[in-house]
């Protein structure tokens, strides 16, 4: 499965300084301690993709009922991260109880199209955080309201208009937007 970020500008170089900006969050639902395991991993996503990958893609999945345990992690390129590519990672989305995926994205854009697919149909991914290569962090989480089969049907009419190899980057972005504008009719919270 792949996370995207195509998109919106150009790819950033990662510097000390956007690792230095990444904030602190208070993530609904979560206690202080997985709180600050979000935020280390927020700013060690940057890190990696700035030491080990050409500021591309990088991506961390955990299960947050497990802080102790094995993180996924693995390195992409400039438009996507192959989750599926690391198997920690494999494991935690198809057995996790209640997982995050952290991830960065070269350019300024938020959630992906793409991003949304793969958060809606893995039942474990409760968060997917995306950080920006200038050190902004976006979420999603699944509420407890959450219905799969509303926000499914919203995301297929966000992207009813898309043809692949027609439609441009902006088209998949403007899809995104939309979907994030209306995720909370559909048990989803954004931030």
């Amino acid at each position: 499965m792949e996370l995207h970020s195509k998109g919106r500008f150009k790819k950033i170089p990662i510097t000390d300084i956007a690792i230095s900006k990444v904030q602190r969050i208070a993530y609904k639902g979560l206690s202080n301690e997985q709180n600050e395991m979000l935020y280390r991993l927020s700013r060690m996503v940057l890190i990696k993709a700035q030491r080990e990958n050409d500021s591309n893609e990088a991506a961390f999945t955990i299960d947050l009922d497990d802080l102790d345990g094995e993180i996924g992690e693995v390195n992409g390129t400039e438009h996507y991260v192959d989750i599926d590519a690391d198997s920690v990672s494999y494991h935690l989305l198809r057995v996790g109880k209640k997982c995050a995926i952290v991830h960065n994205h070269p350019s300024t854009q938020t959630l992906s199209i793409q991003d949304i697919q793969l958060f809606l149909h893995f039942d474990p991914v409760i968060y997917i955080v995306v950080v920006s290569n200038q050190g902004t962090v976006h979420y999603l989480m699944k509420d407890s309201n959450y219905d799969f089969y509303a926000a499914e049907k919203l995301r297929v009419e966000c992207c009813a208009d898309l043809k692949r190899g027609v439609s441009s980057t902006k088209d998949y972005y403007n899809a995104a937007l939309d979907f994030l504008t209306h995720c909370s009719e559909v048990g989803l919270y954004y931030q």
